[in-house]
């Protein structure tokens, strides 16, 4: 089959489930956590996840809520853009942005371990998560780029 070429004549290389596994955690939890701020609820499985100290703070202080609703509703955003690029992979900025985000996100999930603010699973396996994505996504651009004739880089 013909690879699919961008108007530019560049083909477009990155189509990969990489992006969609990048993006299929938050696609699954952003709305459900939006839900459960606008709602001012506890989650079942909360105590897994953050300390009581952490889910109390959240529900009794509204700008707490308010920046939790804009991170999950930015990530939700971004996991779909993340999607986007399975059919407009020459959108290598957009990539790049994802996965510096990305590295943002990783670095301060660690922190957030560190200072007790949430437990392991977040702290630690979510943060390894997202860096290693953001890491496959950031060799994926290159590569493909590399496979490009040198004067299209």
């Amino acid at each position: 089959a013909e690879p699919t070429l961008h108007e530019n004549g560049t083909k477009m290389e990155l189509q990969s489930p990489l992006y969609t596994l990048a993006a299929l955690p938050w696609l699954v939890l952003s709305p459900l956590n939006v839900i459960k701020l606008l709602l001012n609820t506890v989650s079942p499985t909360a105590h897994l996840w953050v300390p009581k100290e952490t889910e109390q703070c959240q529900a009794g202080c509204g700008i707490a809520r308010m920046w939790a609703t804009l991170f999950w509703s930015q990530q939700f955003c971004w996991a779909c853009a993340l999607l986007y690029t399975r059919h407009a992979p020459h959108q290598e900025g957009l990539i790049l942005f994802g996965a510096v985000t990305k590295l943002m996100v990783a670095c301060l999930l660690l922190n957030g371990y560190m200072s007790g603010v949430v437990h392991w699973p977040i702290g630690q396996a979510a943060a390894a998560w997202e860096g290693v994505f953001a890491l496959l996504m950031l060799l994926d651009v290159r590569s493909a780029q590399m496979r490009r004739p040198r004067k299209e880089r």
